[in-house]
């Protein structure tokens, strides 16, 4: 508790401190540790600290510092407490490197333009929370390229996994750990809120594939695999089909017929049925999966199954 403490006293003081710079064209380090009745040396770490996060702060000359406001965009709409959230974000995606860093820039800048423009709505789901520590030491491990071991849920109580980390990811509210098993060479992803007993090795593992962001990107989830060889055909319905027009449903979309009546013949590549399942599900009954058999009669049996369930728990509550 008092090291939470600690912490949200130093975010709230990292937050005052850039509204100070926002609000005045020059701040000497010895007046902001009178200000803040704090030393000196936690000012210089404070500001160091600012600037590894990806605030444009210029020491002008010794001790006297500036922030150049025209490379940051309308700080001044959030109060202090938001404004420490603002520094955490970017103190943590600033430890994750590319692409994170350009992500987060993307999502403060459109966030700081609807802060700006209040009719503009934007609704982002909350995402499973994240342990700090844990992330904080997987962010080593990529980093030194060092093997790590932990403890994962299976079906019968939990199994032990060692791989080689390559990227911490973001998908759909949940967190991931992306790495390479060793001892099968697979592309293996855990969520990381069910990792335990997160241990780094002294053994170096191999550098992270110099594709595996393109990889993760164009896969659009984490169902994300090194070759895209399936490839999923759909009948869309001429009352929907107009989404399927206006953006991709998924990054591998191609519309390869319109018909006269309006509805679209579209194709989906991917590496795992997974990665398209549920999206589909999404859009049934307004969809017909042309191809191929085997995902038409998995993705059958899954509508069967769970008409089965509903049907049995009508009649259950009739008694």
């Amino acid at each position: 508790m008092v090291r939470d403490r600690s912490t949200q006293t130093k975010l709230i003081r990292l937050g005052q401190i850039l509204r100070i710079f926002m609000e005045k064209e020059h701040v000497a380090s010895s007046w902001l540790s009178s200000h803040f009745q704090t030393t000196p040396r936690t000012i210089q770490r404070d500001l160091l600290l600012l600037k590894e996060s990806g605030f444009p702060l210029h020491e002008e000359k010794k001790g006297t510092y500036r922030l150049s406001r025209d490379l940051v965009k309308n700080l001044e709409v959030f109060d202090d407490t938001e404004l420490a959230l603002v520094v955490a974000l970017k103190n943590i995606v600033g430890q994750l490197g590319q692409p994170f860093q350009k992500a987060a820039d993307g999502v403060l800048d459109r966030l700081y333009d609807c802060v700006t423009s209040m009719p503009v709505f934007v609704k982002m789901d909350d995402a499973v929370p994240l342990d700090s520590a844990l992330l904080n030491r997987i962010v080593r491990a990529i980093r030194e390229r060092k093997q790590v071991s932990f403890q994962y849920p299976a079906r019968k109580g939990v199994h032990p996994v060692i791989m080689d980390p390559y990227r911490v990811a973001y998908f759909s509210g949940f967190w991931y750990l992306v790495g390479n098993e060793p001892a099968t060479g697979i592309l293996k992803r855990y969520a990381l809120d069910r990792i335990t007993d997160f241990r780094l090795s002294k053994i170096c593992c191999r550098e992270a594939p110099r594709d595996i962001d393109i990889k993760m990107h164009r896969g659009g989830n984490i169902w994300f695999t090194d070759e895209m060889k399936l490839e999923i055909t759909v009948l869309i319905d001429a009352k929907v089909s107009h989404y399927f027009k206006r953006r991709r449903m998924f990054p591998t979309q191609e519309i390869k017929e319109e018909k006269p009546d309006g509805s679209l013949v579209v194709s989906f590549r991917v590496g795992h049925y997974e990665a398209i399942r549920d999206i589909l599900k999404s859009w049934i009954p307004n969809i017909e999966i042309l191809g191929p058999d085997e995902f038409k009669k998995s993705l059958l049996e899954d509508v069967k199954a769970w008409v089965e369930r509903q049907e049995l728990a009508a009649e259950q509550n009739k008694v």
